[in-house]
């Protein structure tokens, strides 16, 4: 799985939205949703905040 979907599923699977993990995350949700979308592919920072946030390995999350 990408980065993409695995973002997606985590988030769902929590019943979060994006606007609940940006806040969680002190993220954009625009940051997400570009995440979300495949629009961006490399945001370190980001990734590694919401693998935190989901409790998951920066590895897993990027799949």
């Amino acid at each position: 799985m990408s980065l993409a979907e695995n973002l997606v599923r985590l988030r769902i699977t929590d019943g979060q939205t994006i606007e609940q993990v940006a806040s969680a995350t002190r993220l954009p949700a625009t940051v997400i949703a570009g995440l979300e979308s495949g629009r961006i592919s490399s945001a370190h920072r980001a990734v590694r905040a919401l693998a935190r946030h989901f409790g998951v390995s920066v590895e897993t999350l990027e799949g």
